[in-house]
């Protein structure tokens, strides 16, 4: 019998900050919780530029700037200043690329976590920016990488034209109780939610509204709404506002303010489908909180989710483009009268399989190969 392998030290590198409408500020430390769990002596060091994350956890959290960078890692609390690894969440932050060879000098290994960021799609956007920045700093971080941690198979797929080793876990999410859950239902009108940043392009809110128009006729037959939730990004909201009200659309497309906490948790509760369109995801934790409240899920297939809730039976997929959003919401139209079942697959999907016990210890199994300690 092989001899069990030992805890490795794991120190997380994130620009996490207090911006709840960042998937970052839910993800990665729930991450780093799973395996302190698990016993992993394991920590946070932040690097937003924006200002320290104060929030109080159970593990270390230190922020880049109290610290001279460059010794960031070797200044950090015992053991994390000697970690047998490094993981960086995020690769287009300069500090990572500073803190990566600083970890190369010391012989410690580290994986990237790019959340979506490596991917086609991703690389479109601040195309010229990021090309710049993959000649000065990133490729060179990417190629001695001891690997790539990519939360789907998809951006695995696309993320392997980089040229470096991958493996694939999820994010997570915690699971609401049995009695907080949605019920989705035709016996009323249906109530369709998006909840996210306003990020048109990135979100695709642009082909969900030009779609929307395109079953006008539909939507109003079936009573149904879609009721857009989310931050302003960049002035989109106005530009959203505005092919609203070219499209005719203002009683059947409401558009709505940032929610979270309780009324987040009573948007999630109350719909009866979850839209997200977008052109490009990481593994969007929106979806997952949706599944996890019973929702079914209308998705894109840049989602990186969209096979998986379709196999499962908890939603529709459509490829990016009006025309094929169009047609998916047609058929949630004709097709609600599976929403309760459809609600019933999407929980136990979550449950078998995006619990955050369940991903800390898949993590945890792939540090360890990596580190053999």
């Amino acid at each position: 019998m092989s001899k069990p392998m030992s805890l490795p030290v794991v120190l997380h590198v994130a620009p996490v900050t207090h911006d709840r409408a960042s998937g970052f500020t839910s993800s990665v430390p729930a991450t780093i919780s799973a395996l302190h769990r698990l016993g992993v002596p394991t920590g946070l060091l932040t690097t937003s530029p924006r200002g320290p994350y104060a929030k109080a956890q159970p593990y270390p959290v230190a922020y880049v700037r109290d610290l001279p960078v460059l010794a960031a890692i070797s200044s950090m609390s015992r053991p994390l200043n000697r970690p047998d690894l490094v993981v960086f969440h995020s690769t287009y932050i300069p500090v990572h690329a500073l803190l990566s060879y600083a970890a190369r000098r010391r012989g410690i290994p580290y994986v990237i976590t790019p959340r979506g960021g490596m991917t086609r799609g991703a690389q479109r956007v601040k195309r010229l920016k990021k090309r710049l920045g993959n000649i000065l700093f990133f490729s060179a971080m990417v190629r001695r990488a001891a690997a790539v941690h990519c939360l789907t198979e998809r951006e695995a797929a696309d993320v392997r034209a980089w040229g470096c080793p991958t493996f694939v876990v999820g994010n997570g999410v915690e699971l609401p109780p049995p009695d907080h859950l949605a019920q989705p239902s035709r016996d009323r009108g249906l109530r369709l939610v998006f909840v996210g940043r306003l990020d048109m392009y990135h979100k695709g809110l642009d082909l969900l509204i030009e779609a929307c128009a395109l079953v006008r006729d539909d939507l109003r037959r079936a009573d149904a709404q879609i009721h857009l939730y989310g931050p302003d990004v960049g002035s989109c909201k106005s530009t959203i506002e505005r092919m609203i009200v070219a499209s005719n659309l203002q009683r059947l497309v409401r558009l709505h303010g940032p929610v979270y906490a309780a009324e987040k948790e009573y948007v999630f509760r109350g719909a009866d489908v979850f839209l997200h369109t977008s052109r490009f995801e990481g593994h969007p934790m929106a979806v997952l909180e949706a599944l996890s409240y019973g929702v079914p899920c209308l998705l894109t297939t840049g989602t990186n989710l969209s096979a998986d809730v379709v196999g499962a039976g908890a939603g529709w997929e459509a490829a990016g483009s009006v025309e094929s959003i169009a047609s998916a919401i047609g058929q949630v139209l004709h097709g609600a009268h599976n929403l309760h079942k459809m609600g019933a697959a999407a929980r136990r999907l979550t449950e078998e399989e995006y619990s955050w016990d369940q991903i800390g210890r898949r993590l945890l199994e792939h540090y360890q190969e990596l580190v053999q300690v």
